[in-house]
């Protein structure tokens, strides 16, 4: 089966063409491809993943040609603008 496995951080980001025997997990997906080499901190326990911009669980099965994501916590910096309730 072919799929992609993508990550992207700022300027650094990879697609990696994936060919596997099925049926694959997206966490086996992430954890076949070189992206915990190349990106060390990502942790399939605490970024979200997804298949084409949608949020998945790791065990969901990767379908033929599906572009698996593993993605980066939201970051959120507050402003004095900001509401806080005072």
């Amino acid at each position: 089966m072919k799929f992609s496995v993508a990550h992207v951080n700022g300027d650094q980001g990879r697609c990696i063409q994936m060919k596997l025997d099925g049926p694959v997990t997206v966490r086996e997906a992430i954890l076949a491809s070189p992206l915990p080499q190349l990106f060390p901190y990502l942790d399939l326990d605490s970024h979200r993943t997804g298949i084409y911009g949608r949020l998945c669980s790791p065990d969901t099965p990767v379908n033929e040609g599906d572009r698996v994501e593993i993605y980066l916590p939201a970051a959120r910096k507050g402003s004095e603008d900001d509401d806080d309730g005072e």
